[in-house]
């Protein structure tokens, strides 16, 4: 049974009476500073029910007084949510911000006075494997399409198989980005450096040409040259080493 406003107001004004008469008529001994452990339990009853009604809700004077358990708690609980919803933002920005920093990692294609130093070293990287690179006199004949669906395709064809080995790296494939795995082929022992190296420089180029960015015709014949080999170096690679 819910107790009507008028009827709450009455009674607190009968206890806040009736035991500030209690209190008045033990006045001496209190200003006397002489009170009972009955006298201080009583005053402090007497000072809660002024400040602290013991009422879920009224109105007095204009003031409304309010002691609410249950509203205190659901208040603090969407606080909580509040509080976890931001740390679960923060962290997720942080993490996306993370994986940002591995996808611009090598974003930039080699220049064309870098890509012979680097076309050698990837020849010497795939010699020791056994993998020779594409021959030069077949690459106008089999890469006459588009160059940005050509790039595309080298592209995939790469990211397709790290995603295949994503479980072996210990990563989830649909949250990480191919730069981050990349960037942990690195560490692993057991694939050549020059290798992942090369990788990345295809994988820039191939970017750049994709988004609609001019690459050059250098970068357009590393690109033809290096990843068919490369493809075959890595996959070769991850199969030995994970």
């Amino acid at each position: 049974m819910k107790n009507t406003e008028n009827f709450k107001i009455f009674w607190w004004f009968v206890l806040v009476l009736a035991i500030g008469g209690f209190l008045f008529g033990r006045q001496e001994d209190l200003i006397n500073g002489e009170p009972t452990y009955f006298d201080s339990i009583v005053f402090v009853i007497w000072i809660g029910i002024c400040l602290a009604p013991i009422f879920q809700e009224m109105d007095l004077f204009g003031v409304k007084l309010k002691q609410d358990i249950q509203d205190l708690k659901k208040d603090m609980n969407h606080q909580l949510a509040i509080l976890k919803t931001e740390i679960t933002s923060s962290i997720e920005v942080s993490s996306a911000n993370s994986n940002q920093i591995y996808v611009n990692t090598n974003s930039e294609p080699p220049k064309d006075s870098e890509i012979p130093g680097l076309t050698a070293q990837i020849q010497a990287a795939m010699e020791k494997m056994g993998i020779k690179s594409e021959d030069t006199e077949n690459l106008r004949e089999k890469y006459s399409g588009s160059i940005e669906t050509e790039m595309f395709e080298f592209r995939l064809a790469f990211e397709k198989l790290l995603r295949r080995y994503s479980v072996a790296l210990g990563m989830d494939a649909r949250r990480v980005s191919v730069g981050k795995m990349l960037y942990t082929l690195r560490q692993v022992e057991g694939i050549p450096k020059d290798i992942v190296v090369g990788v990345q420089e295809v994988i820039s180029i191939c970017n750049y040409a994709v988004h609609g960015e001019d690459v050059t015709p250098d970068q357009v014949y590393f690109v033809r040259k290096s990843a068919p080999g490369l493809l075959k170096a890595l996959e070769a690679s991850l199969k030995n080493s994970l």
